[in-house]
């Protein structure tokens, strides 16, 4: 991808991180071949494009860059540890990548989406049991998309798209950890029990 922009010599004025990958399997029983997809895809492949292109983006003193992260990390899946790094990863990338660039023109934002209608779920194998209570907040992809643009545009550094998500995730800091980690702990008990049986 690098090379094809340079071949055509295009400016690149706006980079959208959107690839991602996932997978529904406690981590022993996942081949390493996945576990490091979902790396290379989730991690190295955004650090690449925006090593590449930032450079010439700070020149012009324009340009901005969203990456596409997930609610994922904001918290944690049990059977899903190697995807939820990687989210956690484009977290912290963004941020400190977004106070790095301040006063330079150029705009960083995360969109943090929760459940979403889209093919990465079933691609993903991701299970109910994964995210309690997730269904009060999935919306259709279109709308997805609709919100995170309009973050986007405004320059906000995380966006959560879906009205009832964004703000459950405003007040998600607030609620005690002990509350999420009983609620995980519960979650990994049904899926290794499924795993058993």
């Amino acid at each position: 991808m690098p090379a094809e922009s340079d071949a055509r010599d295009l400016p690149v004025d706006v980079l959208v991180n959107n690839a991602g990958l996932g997978e529904s399997e406690l981590f022993e029983r996942s081949p390493w071949s996945r576990v490091r997809q979902i790396v290379e895809v989730n991690i190295v492949a955004m650090l690449r494009l925006s090593h590449h292109l930032l450079p010439a983006m700070v020149s012009r003193g324009h340009g901005a860059i969203l990456n596409i992260g997930s609610g994922a990390a904001y918290a944690a899946m049990p059977n899903a540890a190697v995807y939820t790094a990687s989210k956690h990863f484009v977290r912290a990338f963004t941020e400190s990548l977004r106070a790095q660039l301040a006063g330079t023109g150029i705009t960083v934002s995360e969109a943090a989406p929760g459940p979403v209608d889209s093919e990465f779920d079933r691609l993903a194998s991701f299970e109910g049991d994964a995210t309690p209570g997730q269904g009060v907040f999935r919306i259709n992809a279109q709308e997805c998309a609709a919100d995170i643009i309009q973050g986007f545009e405004r320059g906000a550094p995380v966006i959560f798209p879906g009205r009832k998500y964004h703000w459950l995730m405003k007040v998600q800091p607030v609620v005690p950890r002990r509350f999420f980690v009983r609620q995980l702990a519960q979650a990994a008990s049904k899926i290794r029990y499924k795993v058993r049986n």
